[in-house]
């Protein structure tokens, strides 16, 4: 729909609407009777006033904030730095990280305060032996969850993740890299107002087989809020999607805390 169009759509309008539209925006029935050019006017008030709907609702859709999720060119020089208070020298200290090696890179920028964001499981992969869960709650509420792994048990000789969910926050100006021997966005869409982007990771892990452990992500970015949540791991995207699909998000009306630094990491593991 574009202006044009409009004005077609309002050329056809009968006389009598054309009034009532006039009386309310506040023209004056003794203007309409007296002048001919008003209906001219109305109409282009009322294209007007559509037009700056539609673009009130674009400049909603997009969103506060952006992630550009991309590969690194060749030779392009990525640096990240991180401040903290060093007390020997009892000043602030700036620290630069090289991440010109990293396989993929998510840009985020914006202009807003980052919420808080915890989700709430509706279905996650039976438990099985030879697995270990990590749970880590909200204080408030212990069925809110800012972190949830499902690790192979390494005391049986297991590796890698099953799948791992951890919230993060889109900071205006952050590079959040991954690493790896290879990593590539495989699928973007948008389920209502998130939008989802599918990677797949190779990593450098080495699989009990001898062969590298692939792993695949299921970003969940809310571009009002300013968070994304990941869910990764080994399982498939099925799985993952199934997860994400099935989950309660929580934006709580708390502000996260910024941190020190204008670059994280985005990686499965556990600690």
């Amino acid at each position: 729909m574009n202006a044009d169009k409009l004005l077609d759509a309002f050329s056809e309008l009968e006389e009598g609407a054309v009034r009532s539209a006039g009386a309310l925006l506040g023209f004056e029935e003794e203007r309409m009777r007296t002048r001919k050019p008003v209906k001219i006017i109305i109409r282009a008030v009322l294209i007007a006033a559509i037009l700056a709907t539609l673009s009130i609702g674009a400049a909603y859709a997009m969103g506060l904030f952006t992630m550009e999720v991309r590969t690194p060119e060749e030779g392009e020089e990525l640096v990240g730095h991180y401040t903290y208070y060093d007390p020997a020298q009892q000043k602030d200290v700036t620290e630069e990280a090289d991440l010109s090696n990293a396989t993929l890179v998510l840009q985020l920028d914006g202009a807003g305060e980052n919420h808080k964001v915890r989700f709430r499981p509706g279905w996650l992969p039976e438990e099985q032996e030879g697995y270990t869960l990590e749970r880590y709650c909200d204080e408030e509420a212990e069925d809110q969850f800012y972190y949830y792994t499902c690790f192979f048990d390494r005391s049986q000789g297991g590796r890698g993740v099953l799948y791992q969910i951890e919230c993060h926050y889109a900071r205006p100006g952050t590079i959040v890299y991954m690493d790896g021997e290879s990593a590539e966005v495989v699928k973007e869409e948008d389920w209502d107002t998130l939008h989802i982007t599918e990677i797949e990771q190779v990593s450098r892990h080495i699989a009990a087989d001898g062969s590298q452990t692939v792993y695949r992500y299921v970003l969940v970015f809310d571009p009002n809020a300013g968070w994304f949540v990941s869910i990764a791991g080994t399982a498939d995207f099925e799985t993952l999607e199934h997860i994400a699909r099935e989950m309660e998000f929580i934006t709580l009306d708390e502000l996260a805390e910024p941190s020190g630094g204008d670059y994280s990491y985005l990686g499965v593991g556990v600690g």
